[in-house]
Parts: structure tokens; C-alpha cells; sequence
């Protein structure tokens, strides 16, 4: 694992996210894809299918089934990084391993995170950060993350739902998202901020704000796009809520 400068905590308040290059070496990603290639082999709790062709399109939680994963989330050098955000110290809320198929890996619609640990987990403010590890080359092609920036500051219009509060939780994590942004309010970011889309190679590392409004298009290429996924919140920040399954609403 590398080491964090200061500065980048700036560039995080500033823009909403920032990333590092070879944040693992090539024999972690390799490690890291080979415990994962064993881990879907399996059934688990959390794992959830593409719509439309079947393939797996995420697993949530490995952390609290594998041992491998357990220790990852547990990496000290990641849990400061955490902390060195937040401000505070800090516990797993999140794990999940982003998998985009190739040809096969379907869309995530405009969004931002907080929304769905607020609403459905009662996590109080956005005390939370997202740390992103690259597992794949990640092109345009491949349907990569793409971010406004800034955006972390604005206000938010959702998408309205009448079966929101009973939407199953396999729902907050479909290509069919249950709080998606307002189209409108989208449109008006974008002519003010632009965008940018997040390419990178395995073993990269971005750090993104859980306010941030981001989106990802379909896996177009060859190659899987995955991502893995540690989402930290501060432990003065714990959720009120127990609705959702531990694999996707951590506790301190």
C-alpha cells in the first residue's frame, strides 16, 4: 500500500474526489482478483445478477464471509486514509466489488450514495467517504465512472418513487437505481462543471465525496471493468436504522 500526501485532503474538499496512481503493486491486484475469482465461485449473501443477461453484477460483503476480504477492510494504511478525511475515527459501513462484465456490465443512472445511507440506513450527515481500488483497465469502452465535479456541493432534486420506502434493497443496487438524480438539475451541473470520467489501470486508487452526483454507461469492451469499493463512515455518524442487510448497512 502507498502513503497518502496531506494535500490531496484539499483537492478532496475542493472537487469532491482525487486519485492516485499505483496505489497497489500488480502482485496485490493479482492477490486481490485471485481471492475474488474464488469468492463468486460460491454463493453468497449479496451477491446480485444483471437483469438482462444473469451475470453477476456485484457482490456486497465479502468481508464478513471470507477472511481474505476481512483483512483488506481492516488495511491500516486504507482505515487512515478513512480517518484522515472524515476528520474523526471511523468504521466499515460498505464493501463491495463493482464486477461490469464484459459486453454484459449494465449502466448506473445518475446518482449520489448519501441519499440511500440517509434514507434507508439513518446515517444522520455525509461523514462518509468512498475508496475506490481499480481491479481492471479501465477505458471509455468499458463503461467507467464519470463524475461532475463540484457537485458535491450543490442541493439535490431525486426522481420520484411511490414504493420507495418498500422497495426491496436488491433495488438500490440495480441498474434500475430507487433515488436517481433529477434529470433537469443534472443538466444544469454539467453546463456549469462538465465532467469527468474516471480511466485507470489496476491497482489505482479514487477517493470520491458520498454527495459527489456520478453515474457509469454500459461495458462495452472485451475485458471486465471491477472495482472494488470501501465505504467508511464516522463512528459519531453510526446508522439508527436496521432495515437493510449487514452487507450493506455496517455497524460500528
Amino acid at each position: 500500500m502507498g502513503n497518502i500526501k496531506a494535500d490531496y485532503k484539499e483537492e478532496y474538499n475542493y472537487k469532491g474526489y482525487f486519485s492516485l496512481q499505483s496505489y497497489l503493486s500488480k502482485e496485490q491486484v493479482a492477490q486481490i482478483v485471485y481471492h475474488l475469482d474464488l469468492y463468486e465461485k460460491e454463493p453468497h449473501e449479496g451477491m446480485v445478477r444483471e437483469v438482462k443477461s444473469g451475470e453477476l453484477r456485484a457482490v456486497h460483503g465479502p468481508h464478513l464471509y471470507d477472511s481474505f476480504f476481512k483483512e483488506l477492510s481492516q488495511n491500516r494504511d486504507i482505515v487512515a486514509l478513512a480517518e484522515e478525511i472524515l476528520g474523526e475515527p471511523c468504521y466499515l459501513h460498505q464493501f463491495k466489488i463493482n464486477l461490469k462484465r464484459r459486453f454484459s456490465g449494465e449502466q448506473w443512472p445518475w446518482h449520489e450514495d448519501f441519499v440511500y445511507w440517509h434514507e434507508k440506513d439513518g446515517v444522520k450527515a455525509p461523514k462518509l467517504v468512498n475508496i475506490v481500488l481499480f481491479l481492471d483497465n479501465t477505458d471509455m469502452l468499458s463503461g467507467p465512472l464519470c463524475f461532475i465535479p463540484f457537485s458535491h456541493n450543490s442541493l439535490w432534486s431525486y426522481a420520484s418513487s411511490a414504493n420507495v420506502e418498500e422497495s426491496d434493497w436488491m433495488r438500490d443496487v440495480s441498474a434500475d437505481l430507487t433515488y436517481q438524480l433529477d434529470t433537469e438539475v443534472v443538466s444544469k451541473l454539467i453546463s456549469k462543471h462538465g465532467t469527468e470520467f474516471q480511466m485507470g489501470s489496476p491497482g489505482d486508487l479514487l477517493v470520491f465525496s458520498p454527495l459527489l452526483a456520478h453515474c457509469s454507461g454500459n461495458n462495452m469492451s472485451p475485458h471486465h471493468r471491477r472495482m472494488l469499493i470501501l465505504t467508511f463512515n464516522a463512528i459519531s455518524n453510526a446508522p439508527s436504522k436496521q432495515n437493510r442487510p449487514e452487507f450493506l448497512c455496517g455497524r460500528p
